[in-house]
């Protein structure tokens, strides 16, 4: 009955996360949105995600409170609510992060470094669960990561590639991150489940963590511009020829450029901003450059939570749907050691090369034959399922 339980809810949770990688990837792209250029910052999508998972959650503890369930199981105990804030902070460093790659790449491209993390789960089971890590769960790991691997050979080894399909220094960065905290996560889900006080559901639990989740990035939108005009983020006070012409002129129209011309003066191969600017001047200089996205960083919390172009946060609200299907399978299945189920909800990788293929991308053979080895692997790391039995971690309270 728990492997039945189990191959149910990763259908249900692989259709959910590879419908919100395609989600997430249509919001940032201008063909799907009306052709205008997206405004809309990672961290404000993730503002409307978080919003529409957390009214979703409530709409389904509501039935289940009309339905007669006591008020009293909706609250986790503090231990397993100490769990859920952390894993809150850590999804909202993660969903902004999932913004904020499909600007720049096809899902297919970025996902499968998303998941090494995986090939750490058995590590952490055995440590904080003592949960036997088993031979094929090792021979259908090792598999899954070759497969991530193998889309990639051809950068690897130096052969001409589509230079889209390259990540720079900051995808890296964010993919390290996006690794961190997905790992992070695994591991307090099953704190959660397993602290947290008896008859109290997942969509409770999914509740508390998206309410957590708006207060840290309601908190950031708020914050982060404040702390970026402060350190005049959006007004360097020199900048090389190379990077002011690709990532701030380029990017500005002509009228804008003549502005922004005026407070930067060319010396040698940077250009300087000159002394003395007013007030007014500053401001103007600071919007201009900000437009432009130049810090990468502070540009993630830009932006009003009322955009004017609506279409790519009716992505995101969707997306908010699929994310809070599959946050509730998460919590139903976390009564089990992760590294008995997580690596298994990855099998929509195998399909996305076939996916983007709809969507008019390029997909390489590597990339089919990435997918087939991941496929392989998922299957194999479940062949033992009936010699050995799948043990519920065992509850503290």
């Amino acid at each position: 009955m728990e492997w039945i339980l189990i191959v149910v809810w990763l259908l249900i949770i692989n259709g959910g996360l590879g419908g919100q990688y395609i989600l997430n990837w249509m919001g940032n792209q201008p063909d799907f949105t009306g052709g205008k250029k997206i405004d809309v910052s990672p961290g404000v999508m993730t503002w409307w995600r978080e919003i529409s998972k957390l009214v979703w959650a409530v709409i389904a503890v509501s039935v289940e409170l009309i339905r007669g369930k006591p008020v009293k199981l909706l609250w986790p105990g503090f231990i397993s609510l100490s769990t859920i804030i952390i894993c809150a902070f850590t999804g909202v460093i993660e969903n902004i992060g999932f913004f904020y790659l499909p600007r720049y790449y096809s899902p297919h491209i970025f996902a499968p470094y998303i998941n090494v993390y995986l090939a750490f789960l058995p590590f952490f089971g055995k440590l904080l669960f003592n949960a036997p890590i088993r031979r094929v769960h090792w021979i259908g790991i090792t598999l899954v990561i070759i497969g991530l691997a193998v889309p990639h050979l051809p950068h690897l080894i130096g052969s001409n590639v589509d230079p889209k399909t390259v990540l720079d220094s900051t995808a890296i960065i964010w993919i390290i991150i996006i690794n961190c905290c997905l790992c992070s996560q695994q591991i307090l889900n099953n704190k959660t489940v397993q602290t947290a006080l008896p008859d109290v559901g997942p969509n409770a639990l999914v509740v508390w963590r998206e309410i957590w989740k708006m207060i840290f990035i309601s908190l950031a939108i708020l914050i982060m511009p404040l702390i970026g005009n402060a350190l005049h983020a959006n007004m360097p006070t020199s900048v090389v020829v190379k990077e002011f012409n690709e990532r701030i002129l380029a990017k500005t129209d002509e009228h804008k450029k003549e502005v922004l011309l005026n407070y930067y003066a060319l010396s040698d191969d940077e250009y300087i901003l000159r002394n003395n600017i007013s007030p007014n001047e500053e401001t103007s200089v600071k919007e201009i450059i900000k437009a432009t996205e130049y810090n990468r960083f502070f540009s993630l919390f830009e932006g009003s939570i009322l955009p004017n172009n609506w279409l790519p946060i009716l992505f995101v609200i969707a997306a908010g749907l699929t994310g809070y299907v599959y946050s509730f399978g998460f919590f139903k299945l976390s009564r089990f050691s992760a590294h008995f189920w997580v690596p298994y909800t990855n099998v929509y990788l195998a399909l996305l090369p076939f996916i983007m293929m709809l969507f008019g991308k390029e997909v390489t053979v590597f990339q089919i034959a990435g997918a087939t080895i991941v496929t392989a692997g998922l299957m194999i790391g479940v062949m033992d399922y009936s010699r050995n039995k799948v043990v519920e971690i065992k509850k503290r309270y």
